[in-house]
């Protein structure tokens, strides 16, 4: 019988909240809380009654403790889950994985030369639309074409600029949005949806991709690409930062959808605000070409932060790696670097995959 899980959380800021609900919801033991912001921790603490510290050192200290949830800053991860991976631990990191695609290769790399189970926590794999539409794939033949665009409401006063402001210079020092997220919407949203795209159609080859920061900005309000795969046709991918308030299909102003069309018919799937999906659910239409039918599947709210992390804890109970590989994080992480390159380049580049296969 495999030992309970008994786990730390690094990092207790606002994205941390989904993961205490779904390690609590997973039946994990969590024994340690750690941030440098005491006030920020010790409210999990004491709800947990776990021990707090701001060394994280002390939790991979600890010989009891076989699970680190990682919920820190991006920019921090490369250490702390270096560190996880030489303790023993396995490790669940928010994305994106690292600030680069190099230092994401190298640990998970590092997770695999040690036998660490290791995930980066893409919870939109486990919307239940995304996962219905994974189950129905192949039901839909060959695929020729996806359109899949994540547009987000982030308020009107980021193109409102006027002349002289957009023709300003950047700040001094780094906005919130890259110090805390590295990025504009191409990372904080487009990550998601990069990660959608290479698991309904694998690792593209090429890429040609265009991006907007205005200048008075040191982060980006839109993201395009053309993706070319090898087997399953191109994507058109984008990313938008935009002032509407009443678009998508909820009318809410979260307009995020992917379109995959194949030989045999398509499936379109409309997924929530990521912050609201206590509240509000994912919907997944399917057309079969050869009989003529539309289905549509609606679903009830159910956060997919709970549901990855009773697959992430399930499967750390097996000691098995499960259907998610452990290189999700690298490879979002290598797409977003080769998409800033064909942006800087203005041309299209072949995307170089360091490593060979998921596994």
């Amino acid at each position: 019988m495999n030992p309970p899980i008994i786990a730390a959380v690094i990092g207790c800021g606002n994205i941390s909240t989904f993961h205490f609900s779904g390690l609590e919801k997973a039946g994990v033991s969590i024994r340690w809380v750690c941030d440098l912001n005491e006030a920020s921790a010790r409210p999990w603490a004491a709800k947990y009654g776990a021990r707090f510290t701001t060394d994280y050192r002390e939790v991979l200290a600890d010989p009891e403790v076989n699970l680190v949830n990682v919920t820190t800053i991006s920019s921090t991860h490369k250490s702390i889950c270096l560190d996880a991976i030489n303790a023993g631990k396995s490790v669940i990191c928010e994305k994106t994985l690292a600030g680069n695609a190099d230092d994401a290769f190298e640990i998970v790399q590092h997770a695999v030369d040690q036998g660490t189970l290791f995930y980066t926590s893409y919870m939109k794999r486990f919307l239940p639309a995304v996962e219905k539409a994974k189950a129905l794939l192949p039901e839909i033949g060959r695929i020729l074409t996806t359109h899949i665009r994540s547009h987000q409401p982030w308020g009107s006063g980021q193109w409102a600029a006027s002349v002289e402001e957009e023709a300003g210079a950047k700040p001094e020092t780094p906005s919130s949005c890259v110090a805390s997220y590295g990025g504009g919407i191409l990372v904080c949203g487009g990550s998601h949806t990069l990660d959608l795209t290479l698991h309904f159609v694998g690792r593209p080859h090429r890429v040609y991709a265009s991006m907007h920061t205005p200048e008075n900005k040191d982060y980006d309000l839109r993201a395009s690409a053309l993706l070319e795969t090898e087997e399953n046709g191109v994507v058109l991918f984008e990313a938008l930062n935009h002032p509407l308030t009443h678009t998508g299909f909820l009318h809410d102003g979260w307009d995020e959808r992917i379109e995959i069309t194949g030989t045999h018919g398509r499936l379109e799937i409309r997924t929530p605000n990521w912050n609201e999906v206590n509240t509000k659910a994912s919907l997944l239409h399917h057309y079969d070409n050869r009989d003529g039918t539309m289905r549509e599947y609606r679903f009830k709210p159910e956060s997919p932060f709970d549901r990855a992390m009773s697959f992430f804890c399930e499967n750390i109970t097996r000691q098995e790696q499960g259907a998610q590989s452990p290189w999700t994080g690298y490879e979002v992480d290598e797409l977003l670097a080769h998409i800033k390159q064909s942006t800087t380049s203005g041309q299209a580049v072949s995307i170089r995959w360091k490593s060979k296969d998921q596994d």
